[in-house]
């Protein structure tokens, strides 16, 4: 017997509806009723945004996000997976396993003889490269920073040091009610002539994206409290 597929699906980052995936995925996603994803609230919406056809309650659905124990064991996820049917892998926004826990569903089926296939999405951190105007051929990506402030404040001098040795990208995030605090850890650690983006609500009707020196930045420059903003510095 024949093993099934893991497609990797991009959510939406904002609003969208079937118009905005490419019908080869479409018809591809209208084949699945199972799914592994962060929050099975976004897995439905998105599924009824794209008007699959199924009914709601035929679904069936699979935790996998930051709660998830390590060593979960995932054979549950993939048992009709292993028979030959399709699974869909779903992030809550963006592409999966960028940012993003899903990782470890696509090492368990790599390990297990299942193909992996991706589809084409909006990813937030790479929109946000883009549009920086900084090194897209030299970028590191570095999640979310410490919490703890002489944590973090090393890690901040420690991206810029590097940006400064290699002119290499550095792109990283925060919890959308911590933003403002980190802007503040930002402008009072980077040099002034140390080039910062920053990308907010990318996506969304409400997006914002601004480059410039730190000396040229202010606190109120942005509205980010509670908006989900990229952050990028280079020299």
């Amino acid at each position: 017997m024949s093993k099934g597929i893991l497609y990797l699906i991009p959510n939406f980052l904002g609003t969208g509806t079937k118009d905005d995936v490419p019908v080869n995925q479409l018809n591809k996603i209208y084949q699945l009723k199972e799914f592994i994803v962060e929050s099975e609230k976004a897995g439905r919406g998105f599924l009824k945004s794209i008007e699959h056809p199924l009914p709601q309650s035929d679904f069936i659905f699979h935790l996998l996000n930051e709660h998830s124990k390590d060593k979960e064991d995932l054979t549950p996820f993939f048992k009709n997976c292993m028979k030959g049917e399709g699974l869909g892998l779903m992030s809550d926004a963006g592409i999966p396993c960028v940012a993003d826990p899903g990782n470890r569903a696509v090492t368990f089926a790599h390990r297990n003889g299942i193909r992996v296939i991706p589809f084409s999405g909006p990813s937030s951190i790479y929109m946000a490269l883009m549009a920086s105007g900084f090194n897209g051929q030299n970028f590191a990506f570095h999640g979310y920073l410490p919490i703890e402030q002489p944590l973090r404040i090393k890690k901040v001098k420690g991206m810029e040091q590097t940006a400064i040795v290699s002119g290499q990208t550095q792109i990283f995030m925060e919890t959308p009610y911590r933003n403002e605090r980190l802007l503040e850890v930002l402008l009072k650690t980077l040099k002034p002539k140390t080039k910062l983006c920053i990308a907010s609500d990318i996506g969304n009707d409400e997006e914002k994206i601004l480059s410039k020196e730190v000396l040229n930045w202010n606190l109120k420059e942005l509205d980010i409290h509670k908006h989900p903003a990229i952050f990028l510095l280079n020299i």
